[in-house]
Order: structure tokens, then C-alpha cells, then sequence
């Protein structure tokens, strides 16, 4: 083992102190010391090596701008993991850590070390509860309303990846949010709407001619995300060899700005176009050209399926365009996501493998798929495998 360093200046100081034990005898520990933040901080080890460590570390934690010592708060390291931790996520996910810390501002001012599993129920219990007023639902748009299971589970999730960086660092003993559990009787999600066979043919008809026939097949037929859709470049596509590449998607950030970035992780892919999307896109490229001769303003962002003004479209206004050409083919009004959750649904249903599913849509594996997107309907027919293999009865 080599020699343990010496201190230099403002890097504390480092001493034995003798313990008496239980028997009697004595035990020599190494206690640290040193002014970090206007305070007298201690540490100690077993060995001068330890206690140097635990030196190195509250300093470590001062120049990252955290508190040290047990009067550390949840919100002060909730801020400092949102910046430095979160901020190198993807926006979506950024946006997700954003409102979960939102919702636990009333357990800001609690000492990170005396959080407890009982604080956080509590606090969710409240928020799954919770009945606005009037002048809160118009000061916040009407956004605190009572929280169902998946937004509780949103904030448990986001606090525990906040709460195990926090536990690799020492600064808690361990993840409280592991222990927390979600209130009981809690209203389940609305299950994903999906369009039938019949009802997406007879959509795909009304829309033909369109502006955004071409949107529309690519929605239906290829599941991307509405992001995806809304991002995809001309770069992207390659009419000649009939093949889409997904690796670019408009996001919208907390903020509201409407920005593009990388797909979601694990979802770069390219896809094969169905012969009726290619033939779609060939029009739609050529309609989109004249459109531009005849615009007076074209902010031109290299997009397949633009704004009228060649800027990228809105979410919200993408969703009311799908609401109403579904009102328009009298079929079940949907959302742009649940086109996604059409395309699974319809092909698993067809009989296409699973797996092949989940890479179109981008997926890293079927757990996704099989968990949210594919509905199971009619009878289950197994019995012409179960005769081959097991023979009859």
C-alpha cells in the first residue's frame, strides 16, 4: 500500500482519536475535519485512507453546488439533479422529471435524510384527492385536477431515479420511494383507443385526395410516434429504394418551444414503405412543390408534412385534424398516438410476429407492445398447434 497523501491548505485535517469500546479497550479511529460552506464539517473512518475519501467527497458535493451535511433538502438536491442529471435527457423525458418535481414541491423543505416512505404517500394520497377551486383552475388552466394512477406513478418513479443517485452518493442511507406504495382504489387509466380493420380501410378512403393522405398512411400503416410524424424530413425518405428513416423527431419542450431532436432511445430504424405509402408520398412531394411556388411566406424546414406555412404543424393542431377526418368517415375519433396503437393492434392481430411488430415501431423489445398496444379480441385459436404437438385426444 502506498503512503497516504498530506493535506494541503483548505484541505482540512486529519487525526487519530482513541474510542473506548464496550469491553474496555480502546480502538483508534481517524477523524476529519475541515470549513466547507462558512461550517465545521467531520468525518470519520477506520482508516486514514477512509476518512481521506469522505474529505474528498464533501468537497466534491460543495463544488457541485449540493449542501453537505444532514441539513441537506429535498429540494435544494431535487434542483441540483434536474440540472445535472436530467438536463442530458431526452426532452420528453426531461419534460416528465419537470412536472413530477412540480408536484412534490410540498415536501421541498424536508431534510433529504428524514424523507420517508409515509411523507410521499401522504403527499400522494393528496394529490389523487385533490378538488380546485375556481380561481385555480383558471390561474393553471384547470390542471389540478386529481391525479390517477399512472401520474402518481410518473412522480414515484421520477423520485426514486432522483433518490438512488442521491444513495451512490451517500447523502441517504437508502431509496424511501422504493418502499412507497401508490393509494388504493385509484381510478385505472382509459385504456388506448384502436381503430378496427373496417374502420381504418374506411378512413383511408375518406381521406383520399387529401392534403394529408399521405400523413395518414404513413400514421396508420407505419405506427410512428406523433413527434415522428411531425419530424420527418424529406432527407429522410428515399422514394426510389421505398424505404423511411426514423432518426429525427419534433419535440415540444416545457417551456412550450417546439424543437427537433433525436427520436426516443432504442427507436432510430428505417422501415420498408408499403407500395400504396410510396405512391402516397411520390403525390404528396409533388402537391407540396406547387404548394410552395404559390405561397407567399415558406419557412422552409425540409419537412414532409408541414404547416401551410412550411413551419412545423402543432401538436394540437395535428390532433384536431385526426378528431375531425375520423368525424368525417363516422369511425372512432382517436388521437394521433392511438394511430400508433391501431398500427400494433391491427398487425399483431393479422398474424405478423410480435417481434417484427416491435421493431417497426421502434421498440428495444415486445414488452412494450404486449403490455400496451396490442388488444386481444375474439377466441383464442391454438387448436391446431395443440393437436400437432400433443396429439389427439
Amino acid at each position: 500500500m502506498g503512503r497516504s497523501r498530506r493535506l494541503g491548505y483548505g484541505e482540512g485535517s486529519v487525526y487519530k482519536e482513541a474510542v473506548p469500546r464496550a469491553s474496555g479497550e480502546e480502538a483508534v479511529i481517524y477523524r476529519g475535519e475541515i470549513t466547507v460552506d462558512g461550517k465545521r464539517r467531520r468525518v470519520s473512518g477506520s482508516t486514514r485512507r477512509e476518512a481521506l475519501k469522505k474529505l474528498d467527497d464533501l468537497r466534491s458535493t460543495s463544488a457541485a453546488g449540493l449542501p453537505t451535511g444532514d441539513d441537506t433538502r429535498l429540494g435544494k438536491y431535487l434542483d441540483w439533479y434536474a440540472t445535472k442529471v436530467v438536463s442530458k435527457k431526452h426532452p420528453n423525458t426531461q419534460s416528465n422529471y419537470v412536472w413530477a418535481f412540480k408536484q412534490l414541491e410540498p415536501l421541498r423543505g424536508k431534510r433529504l435524510r428524514e424523507l420517508t416512505p409515509i411523507d410521499v404517500e401522504t403527499l400522494l394520497e393528496q394529490l389523487a384527492d385533490r378538488e380546485p377551486t375556481r380561481a385555480a383552475q383558471r390561474r393553471r388552466g384547470g390542471r389540478t385536477k386529481p391525479l390517477g394512477r399512472t401520474s402518481l406513478a410518473r412522480i414515484k418513479s421520477c423520485l426514486g431515479a432522483a433518490l438512488k443517485k442521491a444513495q451512490a452518493r451517500d447523502y441517504v442511507d437508502r431509496n424511501i420511494a422504493l418502499l412507497v406504495e401508490l393509494p388504493v382504489d385509484l381510478t385505472e387509466p382509459v385504456p388506448k383507443k384502436a381503430l378496427t380493420q373496417e374502420e381504418a380501410n374506411r378512413l383511408l378512403v375518406s381521406v383520399e385526395g387529401d392534403r394529408w393522405e399521405a400523413m395518414f398512411l404513413v400514421a396508420i400503416m407505419l405506427g410512428l410516434r406523433p413527434g415522428e410524424v411531425l419530424g420527418l424530413p424529406w432527407k429522410a425518405v428515399d422514394l426510389k429504394e421505398r424505404t423511411l428513416e426514423i432518426k429525427q423527431s419534433l419535440q415540444r419542450l416545457p417551456g412550450g418551444e417546439l424543437v427537433f431532436g433525436p427520436p426516443k432511445k432504442d427507436s432510430y430504424r428505417t422501415v420498408r414503405l408499403p407500395d400504396q405509402v410510396a405512391e402516397a408520398l411520390r403525390v404528396h412531394q409533388v402537391n407540396q412543390k406547387k404548394e410552395r411556388l404559390k405561397a407567399e411566406v415558406w419557412d422552409d424546414h425540409g419537412l414532409v408534412f408541414p404547416s401551410a406555412l412550411g413551419t412545423p404543424m402543432d401538436f394540437s393542431n395535428f390532433r384536431r385534424l385526426v378528431q375531425q377526418r375520423c368525424r368525417d368517415a363516422r369511425v372512432t375519433v382517436i388521437s394521433p398516438n392511438e394511430f400508433r396503437h391501431s398500427a400494433a393492434t391491427l398487425l399483431s392481430e393479422a398474424g405478423i410476429p410480435i417481434q417484427d411488430v416491435a421493431d417497426m415501431l421502434g421498440h428495444k423489445d415486445t414488452r412494450m407492445l404486449a403490455k400496451h398496444y396490442r388488444h386481444r379480441r375474439g377466441v383464442v385459436d391454438l387448436t391446431e398447434g395443440q393437436s400437432r404437438i400433443f396429439g389427439s385426444a
